[in-house]
């Protein structure tokens, strides 16, 4: 394996460290495999199978080994946004299933009260840790982080959490974590969450995860937003981010929204969003866009297509 940089040749010295790290690992689990396998294979196999099986070895040690050391590491400290391993990097974070059985079915528990946490303030290991650890550390308050989302940006750490607790210690909860003195860096801040009344609002029936990818520019995600309110969709969950492709060294705009429509949204329907979609992926110049729909039936089952 040979390394290479944005801006020189190959960089054989940073090869040879890679290989030196990984030498005792990766030897240890060829031997696993191709020793065993070896052995069944003369020793068992008849003349005409030993190719095929030598083959199927060959393959099973390729996905072992692509789990192993997949993805550029040798370029992950130069991806925006921190470390990122192939193994890592995945396009469906969750499967459909479970994104919208649980984005549409789980409403808010009517019998505690609700919060949302956020937390801003300057990295530092730990911080998660002692969030998380302040609100449910103490048996007495039954507080219950459900939905949450983390995430360093530049040097700044944040943090959003949802949490469960009964009412009667609502607010001793909150007034022990604006006077943690360990948590005045992120500068806490807690605000009540209400549930929706039954009846007010109406039963997801379809939902869509869209992917988007396009080399990074202002408006994409303005574009992206209008689009999916002009189609009637209601967000879900947005997520952006910047990736570094490290084949031609361009910023890679990333766009993951999972939506939801009301109503069973029909093939001609799905096509006409579709269309929209490969137009506005002509206009701003994107590499990808990714639509998946999963479908519920009345029942509230889901049916993915």
């Amino acid at each position: 394996v040979t390394s290479t940089s944005s801006d020189e040749g190959p960089d054989f010295g940073k090869a040879l460290n890679t290989y030196k790290t990984n030498m005792k690992e990766d030897l240890l689990a060829l031997w696993k495999i191709w020793v065993p396998a070896t052995m069944a294979n003369f020793a068992f196999m008849p003349m005409w199978a030993r190719i095929p099986c030598v083959a199927a070895t060959s393959a099973l040690w390729t996905c072992i080994l692509s789990s192993m050391r997949g993805g550029d590491v040798v370029h992950s400290d130069e991806m925006i946004g921190g470390s990122v391993r192939g193994s890592t990097m995945k396009l469906m974070k969750e499967g459909l299933n479970e994104v919208f059985t649980s984005s549409v079915s789980v409403d808010l528990d009517t019998s505690m009260s609700h919060i949302c946490v956020s937390a801003a303030g300057p990295d530092k290991v730990g911080w998660v840790s002692q969030v998380a650890g302040a609100i449910s550390s103490d048996p007495s308050y039954g507080a219950n982080i459900t939905h949450s989302k983390m995430l360093r940006l530049g040097h700044e750490f944040i943090i959003l959490m949802h949490v469960a607790v009964p009412p009667e210690n609502v607010r001793t909860l909150i007034s022990n974590l604006h006077s943690n003195k360990d948590l005045e860096p992120l500068n806490i801040r807690t605000s009540f969450l209400t549930s929706r009344q039954t009846g007010k609002y109406k039963r997801a029936m379809t939902g869509l995860r869209i992917h988007c990818v396009g080399t990074d520019k202002p408006g994409m995600l303005a574009a992206v937003a209008k689009k999916v309110s002009e189609e009637q969709l209601s967000v879900e969950n947005i997520t952006t981010e910047l990736r570094m492709d490290t084949t031609n060294n361009v910023r890679k705009f990333v766009i993951d929204c999972d939506c939801t429509s009301t109503h069973h949204m029909e093939k001609e329907e799905l096509k006409g969003l579709f269309d929209d979609f490969e137009v506005l992926k002509d206009d701003l110049g994107f590499d990808t866009v990714d639509i998946r729909v999963h479908h519920h039936d009345h029942e509230g089952q889901a049916a993915k297509k």
